[in-house]
């Protein structure tokens, strides 16, 4: 049973066909700049490793980039199917649900046009999604196709967590509230913490920290979404590479007015030149770390603010849920950064929190490994655990299209 997971934007097509006998990956890949001149492919076999990179190939659109696709799975040399109706299913990750989608969903017509009611909540994002779906369906009729929205698994969060105290006629009229992302990966973390922990999910309470270019973290309780830090879009929150997370709105304004900015052009400088960029003018972490190793003073203070906010989080979570099996470190940033790690939860022991920190810098950076990293003595369990939206969203799409 093969399942193809589908990330689409404006001008790419990111994909991976995973084997869900076994769940391994077997091929994946880009098509990249659709609608440009200089539109080309990225490919890997991962079974026998033959690959292509940045290979031009002419792709007017998105109908052009599935045709591309799929005849490279078949390729008689590069290919890792003899047929496209070895595939399964079609797994499609599209960034905002909205209220309207709570639950991976079977896509119809009917379906498509309500994505289209709700695309102001992700203008640069579900547009994309929506003419992969598309593209696919005509490319490949015959296929299913399942949705899986990165905002579903925070559908479950309260009303006085989801709701921002502003008047809520902003809620009525626009639906101005916290939506939260990420979601999917936090629900692949979910369950291999039922299988670490031995617990069932409906009995788990977590905290998980998903810290890439972006970044948000998660409390979750009794198994689902309670409280989550992005919120009506990716921006709130933790420190990101250019993102600012938390701000007064009342700095917004101000350097509105000081700086004579539009809306559009504030916008570009919270998402896209704050964060780590605009605290220390490197936004890569790995780069900021090393500048930080060598006593440049703004990334210094750069990773203090950083690692201070996602102490903030934690904290915070776990006042809000009182009991906490688990906290959970996943997403590039995380994953690779054993001293981001131990900054995020240093001086902690009187809340239960106490890291083991020879187990925690085993845990190579790029190892890929998952492990337990708390000390014996601690009374909420850490973890590192490499996340895995893909194998999620394919998991996700076998269940949909089981029950149809």
């Amino acid at each position: 049973m093969k399942i193809l997971v589908i990330n689409c934007g404006s001008s790419t097509i990111k994909f991976q066909l995973l084997d869900m006998e076994n769940t391994n990956l077997i091929a994946k890949g880009r098509c990249d700049k659709i609608g440009y001149e200089s539109s080309n492919l990225i490919y890997k076999n991962m079974l026998n490793g033959k690959s292509l990179k940045d290979v031009p190939v002419k792709m007017k659109n998105h109908k052009e980039g599935m045709e591309v696709l799929l005849n490279t799975l078949l390729d008689n040399e590069l290919g890792v199917i003899s047929s496209i109706e070895e595939i399964y299913a079609i797994g499609h990750r599209v960034v905002h649900g909205g209220e309207v989608f709570v639950k991976p969903t079977l896509v119809t017509k009917e379906l498509l046009n309500d994505f289209r009611g709700i695309i102001s909540l992700a203008p640069l994002h579900n547009p994309g999604a929506i003419m992969g779906v598309e593209a696919i369906m005509e490319v490949a009729p015959t296929l299913k196709n399942v949705v899986v929205c990165d905002t579903a698994f925070h559908q479950t969060i309260p009303d006085f967590n989801y709701l921002y105290a502003i008047d809520t006629k902003y809620y009525d009229q626009y639906r101005i509230r916290k939506y939260g992302f990420h979601g999917t990966s936090y629900q692949y973390i979910l369950g291999r913490l039922e299988e670490l922990l031995n617990k069932p999910k409906e009995e788990i309470n977590a905290i998980v920290c998903h810290a890439g270019s972006g970044a948000s973290m998660c409390a979750i309780k009794n198994g689902k979404s309670y409280d989550t830090s992005m919120g009506y879009t990716p921006l709130e929150g933790l420190v990101m590479e250019t993102r600012s997370g938390d701000i007064d709105g009342a700095c917004i304004t101000k350097i509105m007015k000081e700086e004579h900015l539009t809306p559009d052009e504030m916008d570009e400088i919270l998402n896209k030149k704050s964060g780590r960029l605009g605290l220390s003018g490197i936004g890569d972490f790995r780069l900021m770390s090393e500048a930080a190793k060598a006593g440049n003073e703004k990334a210094i203070l750069a990773r203090k603010i950083q690692a201070n906010r996602n102490k903030k989080y934690i904290g915070s979570y776990m006042a809000q849920l009182n009991r906490v099996d688990a906290i959970v470190f996943t997403g590039g940033v995380c994953e690779n950064n054993p001293d981001e790690r131990e900054l995020s939860v240093s001086e902690m022991d009187e809340l239960g929190v106490i890291m083991d920190v020879e187990r925690n810098y085993a845990i190579e950076s790029g190892s890929g490994k998952e492990g337990l990293i708390s000390a014996d003595s601690s009374r909420v369990k850490m973890f590192v655990i490499p996340t895995n939206e893909e194998l999620e969203i394919a998991k996700l799409t076998v269940d949909v299209v089981a029950k149809c």
